[in-house]
């Protein structure tokens, strides 16, 4: 006799038995799933742990970089010009004046009724500077002759403007470079266009910039004028007035190493405050709770590694201690643990007077400095060999491994339920079998009884 809704047969309520049987197994998966939600955890804190530490690093690295301290900065007074300064410039006073500026020249056609009437089709060759180039104008239309141009690698460009005339329409050209070398002339067999060009106005004419440094004559094709001053780039605006002068300046960048000891500090102390978000316990008593990484040997060493670093001594003649260059590990609890500049007007004389010795403390040899010790220890750190690293393989490896043990886990209570299931639906069957011959007993009494 099939049972199809458990507990008919018998009477009884085995589908409440069989949930309760069912809860109670999958207590079963509590202490793994806990394990795993705290080795997840783990795993995520030595994430955020290894990001901050690959930020700090950064931060290292960037005072470990000998270019930083190669750097040369521009100061110009002013509006006729801007200043750019290499690696190779020279710290030095410049006194420009700029008589003129490097000029395109440009022209004018005679005007025209309109832009649709044909002037002429045919090759037109435009000449620019020691450049020449075959245009073929197939639409001799004033907008015709224009867009053939345009679409010419001729150094020249093209437009329409409106005068306001009786004849308003006129064809500007501009070249596309400066310099006294490079003006424009246009040639053509067919007489309309030859018209055309023939009578073009000159408007601008092309010029070279015109300048002194220090009294020294300069001519230059373009505004952009390099190495007039040893690896210095002079962008020209404008001229100068009559008597006057523009004063460039060029010294040490020392504005951008200042800048990277203090994103050093910074990172350092960011560092800082995510260990201590995943090391540092909240509540009391019943409500006590541990952080991600509360105990965490690993996470000590790590502090540890970096502070014994940036509290020993770089060895040379420079400066040995970063308290030198006025930075030090906070003496205020409330900021245990945090990197200061404790004295700013120090950091300030170090950069201006002994650059070198600052490029020392951080960079040294470019391997015993203390960047360049801070950036080597991080990556050793974060090698698969590494504290963090081989601490966050260890972790994967357990995360999987009890991810394992939950599925077969849970294949065991499914295992078991079924089995539970089998034995109640054969229970509900057979009591309803033993009620059924019961009723049919009774019912057979019944009946000799009232014969008798």
């Amino acid at each position: 006799m099939a049972i199809e809704s458990l507990g008919v047969g018998s009477n009884l309520n085995l589908s409440s038995l069989l949930d309760g049987l069912e809860k109670s197994e999958k207590t079963k998966l509590a202490p793994i799933n806990a394990k795993l939600t705290s080795t997840n955890a783990k795993l995520s804190g030595f994430g955020q742990l290894q990001s901050s530490l690959e930020g700090f690093q950064k931060a290292a690295q960037k005072l470990n970089g000998a270019e930083l301290y190669k750097g040369f900065a521009t100061n110009v007074s002013g509006s006729a010009l801007t200043a750019t300064a290499g690696s190779t410039a020279a710290a030095g006073s410049y006194d420009i004046k700029i008589n003129s500026l490097a000029t395109a020249e440009s022209r004018a056609t005679l005007g025209q009724t309109d832009t649709t009437s044909v002037i002429g089709t045919g090759k037109l060759t435009i000449n620019l500077g020691d450049k020449s180039t075959n245009v073929d104008v197939t639409d001799g239309s004033l907008a015709g002759i224009r867009d053939a141009i345009n679409k010419s690698d001729a150094g020249v460009t093209a437009s329409i403007i409106n005068d306001g005339s009786g004849t308003p329409y006129r064809l500007v050209l501009n070249s596309q470079t400066t310099g006294k070398d490079s003006t424009m002339s246009f040639d053509s067999a067919d007489a309309g266009l030859n018209a055309l060009f023939t009578g073009a106005e000159t408007k601008v004419t092309a010029q070279d910039a015109s300048l002194t440094v220090n009294g020294l004559a300069i001519t230059s094709s373009t505004n952009k004028v390099e190495e007039a001053i040893q690896g210095v780039t002079l962008n020209l605006a404008e001229t100068t007035a009559e008597g006057a002068s523009t004063k460039l300046t060029v010294s040490q960048d020392t504005d951008s190493v200042k800048t990277a000891v203090k994103d050093f500090v910074t990172a350092y102390n960011s560092l800082a405050d995510k260990i201590t978000s995943l090391t540092k316990p909240t509540g009391e008593g019943d409500n006590f709770k541990g952080a991600a990484l509360t105990g965490n040997s690993n996470v000590r060493s790590v502090q540890s590694n970096l502070r014994s670093i940036m509290s020993s001594a770089v060895e040379g003649t420079g400066m040995n201690y970063l308290f030198e260059a006025g930075i030090s590990f906070s003496s205020d609890l409330t900021k245990s643990g945090k990197l200061e500049i404790t004295d700013e007007a120090k950091l300030d004389k170090a950069l201006s007077t002994n650059l070198d010795g600052m490029k020392g403390l951080f960079q040294g040899d470019g391997t015993n400095g203390i960047a360049s010790r801070l950036d080597s220890s991080i990556k050793q750190m974060l090698s698969d060999n590494g504290v963090i690293g081989s601490a966050q393989t260890g972790l994967k490896s357990s995360v999987e491994s009890l991810k394992d043990r939950s599925a077969k886990m849970q294949d065991t209570i499914s295992t078991t339920m079924e089995r539970y299931k089998k034995q109640f639906q054969q229970l509900d069957s057979l009591m309803s079998q033993i009620n059924s011959t019961q009723s049919y007993l009774s019912q057979q009494l019944d009946a000799l009884n009232k014969t008798s």
